[in-house]
């Protein structure tokens, strides 16, 4: 690592990821984890917004799930890819993970913030013990977010605690490919993202209510 590692870490996960950008600059347009920790149900406007997006107003339960599982994807992504490529820990303050969303409303750049966020070496310098204490970093930083979410939409703690599992076991899954080391087949989702209730689309081939399914987005 150079004399700024959290730098040259931004820069090798950026690098690996095909869809969202990670950087440590911050905009006009970021979010702070510390500001969706603020209040009562912070993520309303957003879930509200890709409502009247998607059509689904009368689905709640649709922005619901894709907005909790984005939500967790911020978290997840930096730290899997991190320990995944490099073998250390990030471990951000709320005041140290942000994120901007896309015209689409889907998370598209996420900002770690230099001096809110350190970066720590396992002691035996291993993947595993860099996993094990980010799999344990992430679901410090969900843990508050996720028990409080959605009051105005029914969610079990089955849906909800799912969530939070499988978008560690996808990130930690892509990180693994990333990284060019082979990944066993997509696991049975414990979550639902609902996808299906949309017009013209499918339910995903790890869907866990459709078991044995072939179908695929």
């Amino acid at each position: 690592m150079s004399s700024h590692p959290l730098e040259e870490l931004v820069h090798v996960v950026d690098r690996a990821l095909p869809h969202v950008t990670v950087s440590t600059e911050a905009s006009a347009g970021t979010t702070w984890l510390s500001e969706i920790e603020a209040g009562m149900d912070p993520l309303a406007p957003w879930r509200q917004a890709l409502a009247a997006r998607q059509g689904s107003e009368h689905k709640p339960h649709v922005a619901a799930a894709f907005v909790l599982q984005w939500w967790c994807e911020v978290v997840a992504t930096p730290l899997a890819y991190a320990a995944e490529l490099a073998s250390v820990v990030i471990d951000p303050a709320p005041t140290g993970l942000g994120f901007e969303l896309a015209p689409g409303l889907y998370p598209s750049r996420i900002v770690l913030r230099p001096g809110h966020v350190s970066v720590v070496e396992p002691a035996d310098h291993s993947r595993e013990a860099a996993l094990e204490a980010s799999s344990a970093a992430y679901g410090q930083l969900v843990t508050a977010v996720v028990r409080d979410y959605a009051p105005d939409v029914k969610m079990s703690s089955r849906q909800r605690w799912g969530v939070v599992a499988d978008v560690w076991a996808i990130a930690v899954r892509n990180a693994t490919g990333a990284a060019g080391r082979p990944v066993e087949p997509a696991a049975r989702r414990r979550s639902c993202c609902f996808i299906v209730a949309l017009p013209g689309m499918q339910a995903c081939a790890s869907c866990p209510q459709l078991a044995g399914s072939t179908n695929r987005r």
